[in-house]
């Protein structure tokens, strides 16, 4: 079941959200589904309301899937009220056939700065005390390999489904001609296997694109998430390697220093550690020990990437909210005076929020998630929307603290990626004339 009416059997407010109700759904005979909307549309109890449940993707592309709102789980979408049954399945009416019979995309989540780790914090007035443990983050494209029980194996780019007919820098093919390595570790519980792959031809930035081939670097292994299944991370590298055998192009990425805690109630502590993580990242971004240690190869690594240590399985909606990422000068996507910071650069005009949001980082990456195969014009708008998407997503601090809206600079947004994707064309049609 993907889109299904379902009946409101409880409402209430959202207890950190005065916009929000949380609404418990259900169809006889199956257990309660817990759905958060807005007031946009509100639901009644007794009411039967289409409900778009978590993986199904809706014919407008929007792709469901569980989230925290302000510190509560949503399982699914609630679309509208309707006359239909209880227990009615409609998703050949709203949903995108094709997608929901393939193989569902496991998302890696989207990491953060710690100045919007804090932030969130700051709104559920959380002030936790967290023990970190960081991993190299390698300039590469983001990839993962998906293994079913039933031994079936996929490969994933950061977004989609890839094929060796519909690729990513080849890793779909690389990925079908090593089944005789992952088809075996298929288990009672589906996994996926959360990498970056990285290494000659795939970036031109760094140390690891100096290597002599391509190599898979794993830094996380995620267990379920498919058929409404709650995913668990293992992010732990001993464990990990555990799972994986041995390959001469699979790595498992290690921890990187001691370990580093974080007193989210004590301002003066955090800025202490984070000017310890901005000296670590500076020694990275100077030269990757990783790739000195593993390949004897010195030279610019892109930055860390900090994880909450534990010693089980996390929470796979959960965790990640803690997680932070520190890009090294050449790699940030969000141009901060340092990698580590309490508090969201403060911009004072329009001009100077997209200098600081549209960077060559982030302009990068959107032509790598969102272009594939050789540039061309008509693949702007692809572009722009994801380069208006991410930096929306990203700046909610930036736009807060320079009194800004999305409505106000996203213009100047679109003008800047539309300037810089043409010269780019313009600069590739020089090369090749």
């Amino acid at each position: 079941m993907t889109v299904i009416v379902m009946e409101v059997i409880k409402v209430a407010r959202h207890p950190n959200a005065d916009s929000l109700n949380v609404y418990e759904m259900q169809v006889p005979g199956h257990p309660s589904v817990q759905v958060i909307g807005n007031l946009e549309r509100i639901y009644g109890v007794g009411e039967h309301v289409l409900v778009a449940q978590v993986n199904s993707v809706l014919k407008d592309g929007t792709k469901i899937k569980a989230t925290k709102l302000r510190g509560i789980i949503s399982y699914g979408m609630a679309l509208e009220k309707t006359e239909l049954p209880v227990g009615e399945d409609v998703s050949q009416t709203y949903c995108q056939q094709s997608v929901v019979q393939s193989v569902q995309m496991q998302r890696w989540p989207s990491v953060e700065l710690l100045h919007n780790v804090r932030r969130s914090l700051m709104a559920l007035e959380a002030t936790p005390m967290v023990t970190y443990r960081a991993k190299i983050k390698l300039d590469g494209t983001n990839a993962g390999v998906q293994i079913f029980s039933d031994g079936r194996v996929a490969a994933q780019s950061r977004s989609q489904i890839i094929t060796p007919d519909d690729d990513n820098m080849g890793f779909a093919q690389w990925v079908s001609q090593q089944m005789d390595y992952f088809a075996p570790l298929a288990g009672h519980e589906h996994i996926t296997i959360f990498g970056e792959w990285c290494g000659r031809g795939i970036q031109k930035r760094t140390s690891i694109s100096k290597i002599d081939r391509r190599i898979f670097t794993v830094f996380a292994v995620q267990y379920g998430g498919v058929e409404n299944e709650v995913a668990k991370l293992e992010i732990d590298p001993d464990k990990i390697s555990q799972l994986l055998p041995s390959h001469p192009d699979i790595f498992v990425l290690p921890f990187m220093g001691e370990p580093l805690t974080l007193d989210f109630g004590n301002r003066d502590q955090l800025e202490s550690v984070a000017n310890a993580i901005n000296q670590l990242v500076s020694e990275v971004e100077q030269i990757d020990p990783w790739v000195k240690a593993t390949f004897g190869i010195e030279g610019l690594g892109e930055g860390l990437v900090l994880y909450p240590q534990t010693q089980t399985r996390v929470d796979r909606l959960t965790y990640p909210e803690l997680m932070f990422k520190a890009k090294g000068e050449k790699h940030q996507v969000v141009k901060t005076k340092q990698p580590v910071q309490l508090d969201p650069e403060f911009v004072k005009s329009i001009d100077e929020f997209v200098a600081l949001m549209v960077t060559p980082a982030r302009l990068e990456q959107g032509l790598s998630e969102s272009c594939q195969g050789p540039l061309e014009m008509k693949q702007l708008g692809g572009f722009l929307k994801w380069l208006a998407q991410d930096v929306q997503k990203e700046s909610e601090a930036e736009l807060e603290a320079a009194k800004l809206s999305w409505k106000d600079v996203n213009k100047a947004v679109t003008h800047s990626g539309k300037s810089w994707f043409r010269d780019r064309i313009l600069s590739l049609t020089d090369i090749a004339q």
